[in-house]
C-alpha cells in the first residue's frame, strides 16, 4: 500500500487540500500551553520503534480539539477504513513520560465508532501499533473521519500541549470493483446522459430533416392532386393536423 505523506505543519482552524489526491483535512483549536506560536501539530517518536512498517508510526498528527479528514469525489458504496495508531509521546518506563493518558473519540460518517479511545491501553503499551478496522458507507461521494477530544485524559504530560487526538495513518479500500471509466457525478437538477440519450440527441436532427423531406414531398404530391380536384380547403386542414401532431 502506498501512503501519501501528511507532514504539512498546519495549525488551528486550518483547512488543507492535498494537491496530489482527493484528500483534505481540517484542524481546530489551540493547545493549552504558554505560547500559541510554539504549538506543535506533528508529533515525533521519542524512542526506537520496532513494529512492522515503523515509518508509518514515526510521526503522527495531533490536534487540541478536533481533527477531520475528508475523502472527496469518491464512488458511492461500501469501504473498509483502517485507522493506524501508536502512542509515540508517552513511554513504557518509570519516568514522568509514562504517566500520560490520552483519550479521544472517533467518528466515521458522523457515527461514533470509538469512545474514550486510549491508544496505549488498546495496543498494550506505548510505542506499539494498533489498527482499528471499520466499514463505512459513502452515499454523497464524501467520506468524513473525525477525531475529537472531549476533555478527558492528561493535558500536561510530558509537557503542556501534547494531549488530544493522535493518528498515524489512514487507509481506505473500496469493497467493490471500481469501473475503469465512469462519468463524473452530476449535481443539482442536472441528470446524467446515457449512451442511448446521446445517440438520440445526435441522430435527432438527421431524423427530423429526413422526415421533413418525406413529408414535404408527400405534401407537394397531395397538394397537386387536391388542386386538380379543386379542394384546397381540405388540404389546408390536413396540413394543420400533421403539423400539430
Amino acid at each position: 500500500v502506498k501512503y501519501e505523506g501528511d507532514t504539512t505543519p498546519k495549525g488551528a482552524s486550518m483547512l488543507y487540500l492535498s494537491p496530489d489526491s482527493n484528500w483534505a483535512f481540517s484542524s481546530t483549536g489551540n493547545f493549552m500551553d504558554d505560547n500559541i506560536n510554539d504549538d506543535n501539530y506533528i508529533a515525533s517518536d521519542t524512542s526506537k520503534l520496532t513494529m512492522p512498517n515503523s515509518k508509518l508510526y514515526a510521526k503522527a498528527r495531533l490536534s487540541p480539539l478536533s481533527l477531520t479528514y475528508y475523502g472527496l469525489c469518491m464512488h458511492n458504496g461500501s469501504y473498509t477504513v483502517k485507522l493506524h495508531f501508536a502512542e509515540i509521546i508517552f513511554t513504557n518506563d518509570r519516568t514522568y513520560r509514562s504517566l500520560g493518558k490520552r483519550k479521544f473519540n472517533v467518528f466515521i460518517q458522523g457515527r461514533m465508532v470509538l469512545e474514550d479511545f486510549d491508544i496505549e491501553q488498546s495496543a498494550g503499551g506505548a510505542g506499539k501499533l494498533v489498527i482499528k478496522t471499520f466499514t463505512a458507507y459513502v452515499t454523497n461521494h464524501t467520506l468524513k473521519i473525525q477525531f475529537y477530544w472531549a476533555g478527558r485524559g492528561t493535558t500536561g504530560i510530558p509537557y503542556r500541549g501534547f494531549y488530544g487526538p493522535l493518528i498515524s495513518a489512514i487507509s481506505v479500500t473500496p469493497n467493490f470493483q471500481i469501473p475503469l471509466a465512469v462519468e463524473p457525478p452530476q449535481t443539482g437538477s442536472s441528470t446524467k446522459i446515457s449512451r442511448t440519450s446521446k445517440a438520440l440527441l445526435i441522430g435527432g436532427p438527421i431524423i427530423a430533416i429526413f422526415t421533413a423531406l418525406v413529408v414535404g414531398i408527400w405534401i407537394k404530391r397531395r397538394q397537386k392532386n387536391l388542386v386538380n380536384q379543386g379542394a384546397i380547403n381540405i388540404f389546408e386542414s390536413t396540413f394543420f393536423y400533421l403539423y400539430t401532431q
